[in-house]
């Protein structure tokens, strides 16, 4: 056992030294159960302020008492001799209290520190360091680190590698606020005692889930960056609300919070519907037919931001914190009354599925040849990214080969996909012209159907032209780019592309663009809008997403005997270019 270990009455004693030597001392607690960045960080931000730092591990006993019978995951031992390994810790004792009350009369340390987001005045023991003349200090967390989000990411990983998992199929999702909808509204609720069901909560949510409904809760919890309570006690709060969920055998897939106070102005806070995003991405939400059901008009204004409808109930604050003037599409009693009026509704064109009336019957009589074109050109846009990404590390051995099978795969397969649609579409043969009007219109009715009033999407069509490559093939693409587009822009002003069209003629002189001489339609995606440089995506780690997104599409683009250009102004993305071979002007 390592030296700096030892009990409470030995640190009182050195303590006593301490003093006398004209050291300060100060003290802090904590768990310290998976020791990580945000821990040592701390501890070493907590010795600089004083000569001697002295550190309570809360035992097993304590730890199981706050956060439940299957923590801690390290004996107190354990955890204590990893603390007294720091170099910024000197002494390290094991503690039983729940509290450092007891601590603090007996040490009295000048400074009392703790790790936290919140005040010194919401601190019950502020009083009694400052009865002996000691002061309290807060040093904020390291943001995103926790030993439950370790060990919850251990588990993803562990079911991850386990095997692959079976892929979610594109449905709907029902997004439901927490408190106040499914159980009783209470203030910063953070004692699982307190979470008490709305009667029929759960069994609303089953139905839904029977309906095949995606039950995600949505809620914004600013009591934990006001300091109110910890992370650790909204998710005990949410342990017991899944205890009582599965009791009434719903399940709930997703959980996102919101972990800000309104004056941090974050992007993820309700009516932002920056978790509605995550949650088609991650779960493969159809979010034009999903719902929205909470019991505040900022749960209204979120569907209406994410373009879905919405219910508010009339428990909780049944609608009367006046934050949004906004009108949902159902006003119901409760839970239960929300999920039988969503049973009876209709679901409407999704967007993210369906073209256009006007393009139904031409994209389903060529849609197999396209879905073979981006399938392909989609792996060759991944080979060549794998191309760059592993040869500028490792050289590229032994993967060479492997990837030149795949491209010479790839391309028979594009080949293929051309005699396949020849075909289907004997009578069009290789001048078949596709109109690029329709398509930038369905282009903007899917963005904006998608992003609601978070985004602002324009077009600029002088004149219509006829392109070469499929509707559902330029639909898809320019789509993709445009996501990518806005999600990599910043998120301090509401974001806005403008998609323009002019043709122009390639020649020689026109490299270095990669595609023959001829006549080509460009689009192109301009941040800002009309030109401007407001909205210019800084290339870095923001943008790796799109750098990806350009990478793969512009590999699609030259299967399609297109192009696509990014253009810089600085060291940021100001304006993406597509350039489209056209058939008829």
């Amino acid at each position: 056992m390592s030296k700096r270990v030892t009990t409470r009455e030995e640190a009182l004693r050195l303590r006593e030294e301490y003093r006398q030597a004209g050291k300060s001392v100060g003290f802090t607690s904590g768990v310290f159960d998976i020791l990580h960045a945000g821990h040592v960080e701390y501890l070493a931000e907590a010795a600089a302020l004083v000569d001697i730092l002295l550190v309570g591990i809360n035992a097993d006993s304590s730890v199981k008492a706050n956060k439940g019978e299957h923590r801690p995951i390290n004996t107190e031992a354990l955890r204590a001799e990893v603390v007294a390994g720091l170099r910024s810790v000197d002494h390290v004792f094991v503690f039983e209290e729940l509290n450092n009350n007891v601590n603090i009369e007996t040490l009295r340390p000048e400074l009392y520190i703790k790790a936290g987001d919140y005040s010194a005045d919401n601190l019950t023991s502020k009083h009694i360091v400052e009865s002996y003349g000691g002061r309290v200090v807060i040093i904020p967390f390291r943001e995103g680190l926790s030993s439950t989000a370790i060990m919850n990411s251990i588990v993803t990983s562990s079911r991850t590698v386990s095997g692959p998992a079976t892929p979610l199929k594109h449905a709907p999702a029902v997004f439901v606020d927490r408190d106040g909808t499914i159980n009783e509204h209470v203030e910063y609720l953070s004692d699982p005692k307190k979470f008490i069901e709305i009667p029929g909560s759960f069994a609303a949510l089953r139905k839904l889930q029977d309906l095949g409904y995606r039950i995600v809760i949505v809620t914004n919890q600013p009591g934990i960056g006001l300091g109110y309570f910890s992370h650790e006690d909204f998710f005990a709060v949410n342990r017991e609300m899944m205890r009582q969920a599965a009791a009434a055998g719903c399940g709930i897939d997703k959980i996102y919070f919101c972990p800000h106070s309104k004056a941090e102005k974050c992007a993820c806070r309700k009516p932002e519907p920056f978790f509605l995003r995550r949650a088609k991405k991650e779960l493969f939400v159809d979010v034009a037919n999903s719902f929205v059901i909470g019991d505040m008009t900022s749960d209204v204004q979120l569907a209406k931001n994410a373009g879905c409808r919405s219910v508010l109930v009339r428990t909780g604050r049944g609608g009367d914190d006046g934050m949004f003037d906004v009108r949902p599409d159902r006003v119901a009693d409760d839970l239960m009354a929300a999920a039988e009026w969503i049973a009876q509704q209709k679901p409407v064109v999704n967007p993210r599925v369906e073209l256009p009336s006007t393009m139904e019957a031409e994209a389903s009589s060529d849609s197999p040849a396209s879905d073979f074109n981006n399938i392909f050109g989609s792996i060759l846009g991944c080979v060549s990214l794998i191309s760059q990404r592993v040869g500028a590390t490792t050289g590229g051995e032994g993967i060479g080969e492997p990837l030149a099978v795949l491209k010479k795969a790839a391309n028979k397969g594009l080949e293929f996909s051309k005699r396949l649609g020849g075909l289907l579409r004997p009578t069009d043969g290789a001048g078949a012209g596709h109109s690029l009007r329709r398509c930038i219109e369905a282009v903007t009715d899917l963005l904006s159907s998608s992003h609601g009033e978070s985004c602002v999407i324009e077009s600029e069509i002088e004149r219509d032209v006829e392109v070469e490559m499929a509707d559902s093939a330029v639909v898809h693409m320019l789509v993709e780019v445009c996501e990518n587009y806005l999600e990599s822009m910043p998120r301090t002003s509401r974001r806005r592309v403008t998609l323009r069209v002019d043709v122009v003629e390639i020649s020689e002189g026109s490299k270095p663009l990669e595609c023959k001489d001829g006549v080509y339609a460009r689009v192109d995606l301009v941040g800002g809008g009309k030109g401007e440089a407001s909205d210019a995506l800084a290339i870095g780690s923001a943008s790796s997403e799109l750098s990806r997104s350009l990478d793969v599409a512009k590999t699609v683009m030259q299967s399609h005997g297109g192009s696509l250009v990014a253009t810089l102004h600085g060291e940021t993305v100001k304006r993406i270019s597509l350039y489209l071979p056209v058939a008829r002007l």
